[in-house]
Formats: structure tokens, C-alpha cells, sequence
């Protein structure tokens, strides 16, 4: 069995401290009797949980349109009148890509979140090898009447990883260094826009998109 190598980089650059992502069978413990379960074992060997770097506690007040810690996040008034409010998290934000054809990424909630921290994220997937990105923490608020709370560590979304072989393992490789990040960052902000063709189609890609990082 052969494994598909992710690479990834914190697209903010350590400004809020740590960002992790860990891969979720690690974090539970195995005195749980479904950590036996094989079904289980190969998704979560698969998934991997991202956490909060710092604490932080968001407040809306509708009537006013006001948003506290708003420095913290993206939002509209057209998101924030949803059936429930909807706001964007500029942290944890990790750039993704593979050199793997047809490697799809998986993004979903944690359900810590809703019983925690007050929201639900926003879930979705693509192919990631036509299309490499950055991930996007919408947040479905549940009550508006209380504040999203978040404390640090505390988990906020899953990604995980499919690819043609659905037994191949999946290796996380972090990139690290801060001027490769720059221009990794650079490079994917003045990509082509026609990017909706690419989402859900075939791989037609045939070189790694950042190769320039491993030119010597």
C-alpha cells in the first residue's frame, strides 16, 4: 500500500501562534472500544483535526450590525442575515497541494464546535490536485444571543483526503520556511480565474504547482 504525501503551509505565517493539524485516531483515546473498529481506523488514519492557536470570543449584535473581534474574521451583511449568522475565521488557514493525481480534500465540521464554541463549520470538497487552496473556516452560528467562545486547543474542523486508491495512507509534509511561503501565497493569488472548471473534474495537471520549491 503506497501513500499520497500532502504538502501544506500556515498561510499565517505564525502570527497567531501555533497552527496544527493532527491526525484525528491519535487524539482519542484508546480505551474507547470503536478505536478497534477498522472502519473507523481508516478514516480517522485519514482525517486530521485543526485547532484554535489562540483564545477568542466573538459577540454579534444583529440589530446593529456589530461585530466584536471583528479583526478576526471576514463577513457581509448578506452572511450575517442568513437564517444564521455566518462568519468567516482568518485563523487557523493552512494552504494545501500534492503532486498526486485526482486527490481530493475533504472539509468538515468537528462536532466538539457546536457543543463547545457556539458554531458549526461550513463543509464542502474539491479536487485538490487541479485546484490547491486555501482552506476557509465558515462558521454557522447557532445562538446568536451568546458569543462564539473559543478557547486555544480547542478543535474547530477536520480535513481529510481521498484519493483513486482509498487504502492509500496519507503523509502531511509542512513547509515551513517563510519566504517560500511568501511566494507559494503569491503564486496562488494570481493563479488564472477559471478556476469552477477545475473543482470536480479530472486531474489535467502534470507537474507539482510549486516546483520552484524544490529547485536547487
Amino acid at each position: 500500500m503506497s501513500n499520497i504525501v500532502i504538502y501544506y503551509a500556515d498561510v499565517n505565517l505564525g502570527t497567531y501562534g501555533d497552527e496544527k493539524l493532527i491526525r484525528e485516531s491519535l487524539l482519542i483515546d484508546k480505551k474507547f472500544v470503536h478505536t478497534k473498529c477498522p472502519v473507523w481506523n481508516h478514516k480517522a488514519n485519514r482525517t486530521f483535526v485543526a485547532f484554535s492557536p489562540i483564545d477568542c470570543e466573538i459577540t454579534l449584535d444583529k440589530e446593529k450590525e456589530k461585530v466584536e473581534n471583528e479583526n478576526y474574521l471576514f463577513f457581509d451583511l448578506d452572511h450575517l442575515n442568513s437564517p444564521h449568522p455566518v462568519l468567516q475565521l482568518i485563523f487557523p488557514k493552512f494552504l494545501f497541494w500534492t503532486e498526486h493525481p485526482d486527490v481530493w480534500l475533504n472539509f468538515e465540521d468537528h462536532s466538539m464546535t457546536s457543543l463547545n464554541n457556539n458554531f458549526i463549520a461550513i463543509g464542502g470538497w474539491f479536487n485538490l490536485t487541479n485546484w490547491y487552496r486555501m482552506s476557509s473556516l465558515g462558521m454557522i452560528m447557532l445562538d446568536d444571543r451568546k458569543p462564539i467562545s473559543i478557547k486555544k486547543n480547542d478543535p474547530l474542523f477536520r480535513v481529510s483526503f481521498i484519493s483513486p486508491n482509498l487504502d492509500c495512507g496519507v503523509i502531511l509534509k509542512k513547509i515551513t520556511d517563510h519566504e517560500k511561503i511568501k511566494k507559494i501565497i503569491n503564486d496562488h493569488e494570481t493563479r488564472e480565474l477559471n478556476w469552477k472548471s477545475k473543482l470536480f473534474s479530472k486531474t489535467n495537471i502534470k507537474t507539482c504547482p510549486f516546483k520552484f520549491l524544490y529547485d536547487k
